[in-house]
Protein backbone atom coordinates (compact mmCIF):
# COMPACT_ATOMS: atom_id res chain seq x y z
CA UNK A 1 0.00 0.00 0.00
CA UNK A 2 1.67 3.17 -1.19
CA UNK A 3 -0.67 5.87 0.06
CA UNK A 4 -3.88 5.76 1.99
CA UNK A 5 -7.27 6.10 0.36
CA UNK A 6 -7.83 9.51 1.97
CA UNK A 7 -4.49 10.76 0.63
CA UNK A 8 -5.43 9.55 -2.87
CA UNK A 9 -8.79 11.32 -2.60
CA UNK A 10 -7.17 14.55 -1.40
CA UNK A 11 -4.54 14.45 -4.15
CA UNK A 12 -7.19 13.74 -6.77
CA UNK A 13 -9.38 16.60 -5.55
CA UNK A 14 -6.44 19.02 -5.51
CA UNK A 15 -5.55 18.08 -9.08
CA UNK A 16 -9.18 18.42 -10.21
CA UNK A 17 -9.49 21.81 -8.50
CA UNK A 18 -6.28 23.08 -10.09
CA UNK A 19 -7.40 21.92 -13.53
CA UNK A 20 -10.79 23.53 -12.93
CA UNK A 21 -9.14 26.80 -11.85
CA UNK A 22 -6.92 26.65 -14.94
CA UNK A 23 -9.92 26.33 -17.24
CA UNK A 24 -11.64 29.20 -15.39
CA UNK A 25 -8.54 31.36 -15.94
CA UNK A 26 -8.61 30.53 -19.65
CA UNK A 27 -12.34 31.42 -19.85
CA UNK A 28 -11.71 34.72 -18.05
CA UNK A 29 -8.80 35.57 -20.34
CA UNK A 30 -10.92 34.73 -23.40
CA UNK A 31 -13.78 36.88 -22.06
CA UNK A 32 -11.42 39.81 -21.51
CA UNK A 33 -9.89 39.41 -24.95
CA UNK A 34 -13.32 39.50 -26.60
CA UNK A 35 -14.82 42.29 -24.48
CA UNK A 36 -11.97 44.60 -23.53
CA UNK A 37 -10.93 45.90 -26.93
CA UNK A 38 -10.15 49.26 -25.37
CA UNK A 39 -7.31 47.83 -23.27
CA UNK A 40 -3.71 48.00 -24.40
CA UNK A 41 -2.05 44.70 -25.24
CA UNK A 42 -0.27 43.21 -22.22
CA UNK A 43 3.47 43.74 -21.96
CA UNK A 44 5.78 40.90 -23.05
CA UNK A 45 6.50 39.89 -19.44
CA UNK A 46 2.81 39.50 -18.69
CA UNK A 47 2.37 37.42 -21.85
CA UNK A 48 5.23 35.14 -20.77
CA UNK A 49 3.66 34.68 -17.32
CA UNK A 50 0.30 33.86 -18.93
CA UNK A 51 1.94 31.31 -21.26
CA UNK A 52 3.74 29.71 -18.33
CA UNK A 53 0.50 29.52 -16.31
CA UNK A 54 -1.17 27.66 -19.17
CA UNK A 55 1.58 25.01 -19.24
CA UNK A 56 0.97 23.89 -15.66
CA UNK A 57 2.00 20.37 -14.86
CA UNK A 58 -0.30 18.30 -12.68
CA UNK A 59 2.23 17.45 -9.96
CA UNK A 60 -0.35 15.82 -7.69
CA UNK A 61 -1.54 13.67 -10.57
CA UNK A 62 2.05 12.67 -11.31
CA UNK A 63 2.57 11.79 -7.65
CA UNK A 64 -0.54 9.60 -7.58
CA UNK A 65 0.52 7.99 -10.86
CA UNK A 66 4.02 7.27 -9.54
CA UNK A 67 2.71 5.79 -6.29
CA UNK A 68 0.05 3.67 -8.00
CA UNK A 69 1.03 0.05 -7.64
CA UNK A 70 -2.19 -1.52 -8.86
CA UNK A 71 -0.71 -2.66 -12.17
CA UNK A 72 -4.10 -2.00 -13.76
CA UNK A 73 -3.44 1.48 -15.14
CA UNK A 74 -0.68 3.00 -17.26
CA UNK A 75 0.00 6.68 -16.64
CA UNK A 76 1.25 9.18 -19.22
CA UNK A 77 2.08 12.88 -19.00
CA UNK A 78 0.76 14.99 -21.85
CA UNK A 79 3.61 17.46 -22.30
CA UNK A 80 1.37 19.91 -24.17
CA UNK A 81 -1.30 20.29 -21.49
CA UNK A 82 0.51 19.07 -18.35
CA UNK A 83 -2.33 16.62 -17.65
CA UNK A 84 -1.83 13.04 -16.51
CA UNK A 85 -3.63 10.54 -18.71
CA UNK A 86 -4.64 7.20 -17.16
CA UNK A 87 -5.22 4.26 -19.50
CA UNK A 88 -6.29 0.76 -18.39
CA UNK A 89 -3.39 -1.67 -18.94
CA UNK A 90 -5.56 -4.55 -20.13
CA UNK A 91 -6.40 -2.69 -23.31
CA UNK A 92 -3.82 -2.20 -26.05
CA UNK A 93 -4.95 1.42 -26.22
CA UNK A 94 -1.98 2.69 -24.18
CA UNK A 95 0.63 1.59 -26.69
CA UNK A 96 -1.46 2.87 -29.62
CA UNK A 97 -2.09 6.23 -27.93
CA UNK A 98 1.60 6.65 -27.07
CA UNK A 99 2.58 5.95 -30.70
CA UNK A 100 0.01 8.39 -32.08
CA UNK A 101 0.91 11.20 -29.64
CA UNK A 102 4.64 11.94 -29.48
CA UNK A 103 3.94 14.47 -26.69
CA UNK A 104 3.03 11.70 -24.24
CA UNK A 105 5.67 10.56 -21.77
CA UNK A 106 5.26 7.42 -19.68
CA UNK A 107 5.29 8.31 -15.96
CA UNK A 108 8.04 6.35 -14.19
CA UNK A 109 6.96 3.48 -11.97
CA UNK A 110 8.29 2.34 -8.64
CA UNK A 111 10.14 -0.93 -8.35
CA UNK A 112 10.62 -3.37 -5.49
CA UNK A 113 14.19 -2.08 -5.16
CA UNK A 114 13.09 1.56 -4.88
CA UNK A 115 10.50 0.58 -2.27
CA UNK A 116 13.19 -1.25 -0.27
CA UNK A 117 15.46 1.83 -0.52
CA UNK A 118 12.61 4.03 0.75
CA UNK A 119 12.00 1.74 3.72
CA UNK A 120 15.71 1.63 4.64
CA UNK A 121 16.08 5.43 4.30
CA UNK A 122 13.00 5.98 6.50
CA UNK A 123 14.37 3.71 9.23
CA UNK A 124 17.74 5.49 9.15
CA UNK A 125 16.04 8.90 9.39
CA UNK A 126 14.03 7.90 12.48
CA UNK A 127 15.04 8.85 16.00
CA UNK A 128 16.55 5.92 17.89
CA UNK A 129 13.71 4.11 19.64
CA UNK A 130 12.22 0.66 20.09
CA UNK A 131 10.09 1.11 16.97
CA UNK A 132 13.18 1.93 14.89
CA UNK A 133 14.83 -1.33 15.94
CA UNK A 134 11.65 -3.31 15.17
CA UNK A 135 11.46 -1.72 11.72
CA UNK A 136 15.15 -2.45 11.12
CA UNK A 137 14.53 -6.12 11.99
CA UNK A 138 11.53 -6.17 9.65
CA UNK A 139 13.79 -5.02 6.79
CA UNK A 140 15.78 -8.24 7.12
CA UNK A 141 12.74 -10.53 6.96
CA UNK A 142 11.91 -12.59 3.84
CA UNK A 143 8.70 -10.60 3.21
CA UNK A 144 10.12 -7.24 4.32
CA UNK A 145 7.33 -5.08 2.88
CA UNK A 146 4.58 -6.94 4.74
CA UNK A 147 6.55 -7.11 8.00
CA UNK A 148 7.39 -3.40 7.74
CA UNK A 149 3.71 -2.48 7.31
CA UNK A 150 2.70 -4.67 10.25
CA UNK A 151 5.19 -2.96 12.56
CA UNK A 152 4.12 0.49 11.33
CA UNK A 153 0.44 -0.36 11.84
CA UNK A 154 1.02 -0.48 15.60
CA UNK A 155 1.98 3.22 15.78
CA UNK A 156 -0.26 5.74 13.98
CA UNK A 157 2.18 8.64 14.22
CA UNK A 158 5.01 6.54 12.75
CA UNK A 159 2.66 5.32 10.03
CA UNK A 160 1.72 8.91 9.17
CA UNK A 161 5.40 9.86 9.16
CA UNK A 162 6.11 6.93 6.79
CA UNK A 163 3.48 8.03 4.29
CA UNK A 164 4.67 11.64 4.43
CA UNK A 165 8.25 10.43 3.90
CA UNK A 166 7.17 8.24 0.99
CA UNK A 167 5.23 11.12 -0.59
CA UNK A 168 8.27 13.41 -0.26
CA UNK A 169 10.46 10.78 -1.92
CA UNK A 170 7.89 10.40 -4.72
CA UNK A 171 7.87 14.17 -5.30
CA UNK A 172 11.68 14.18 -5.49
CA UNK A 173 11.66 11.37 -8.09
CA UNK A 174 8.97 13.13 -10.14
CA UNK A 175 10.82 16.46 -10.08
CA UNK A 176 14.05 14.75 -11.17
CA UNK A 177 12.17 12.94 -13.97
CA UNK A 178 10.61 16.22 -15.14
CA UNK A 179 14.04 17.87 -15.26
CA UNK A 180 15.37 14.98 -17.36
CA UNK A 181 12.37 15.14 -19.70
CA UNK A 182 12.81 18.86 -20.36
Amino acid sequence: MAISLMQKIRLGLRGWMRRHEGSADARNADFLKRNATWAAPPPAAAQAVAANAQSKIDLEGLQVAYLDDSGQIEHYLDTASGEVIDIPSAQGAAVKLARENPGLRRVPARSEASDAEDRAAFVEAMDPAKLREELRRALGMPDAAREFRQVLARDRSAERAWYNFKNDRAIAVIEKWLEEEE
